[in-house]
């Protein structure tokens, strides 16, 4: 799956991957280049987060996007027992939380 274009943060561009691994739960790997920093956004935010919506309508929450190096490139792995039907990065004031409450800044189109 492919991150849709963003108005929030318009350069990033990403990609999702999602495969079944032998104990037959999803293996979620997420790469995302040119990520602003949360703290240049409108209004300033403190982290990115990955979430993913299953296909039962709950969302997860799969872990922190910390975007380094000259491409501002960010990787995350996590695993789910559902099957994700979309997966989106929200901008969020704190790592603490456990629900989406920031900007959707990324997300894939639903399966």
């Amino acid at each position: 799956m492919n991150f849709l274009p963003s108005s929030v943060v318009p350069a990033a561009t990403g990609k999702v991957h999602v495969k079944r691994d032998k104990n037959e739960n999803y293996l979620i790997k997420m790469n995302v280049r040119n990520l602003a920093p949360a703290d240049r956004l409108t209004p300033p935010q403190r982290t990115y987060i990955g979430w993913m919506e299953s296909d039962r309508n709950t969302i997860k929450k799969l872990g922190l996007l910390e975007p380094s190096s000259k491409a501002l490139e960010a990787d995350l792995t996590a695993t789910a027992i559902d099957r994700p039907n979309r997966v989106f990065v929200t901008a969020e004031k704190g790592p603490e939380i456990q629900y989406p409450a920031g900007t959707e800044v990324l997300a894939t189109e639903r399966r």
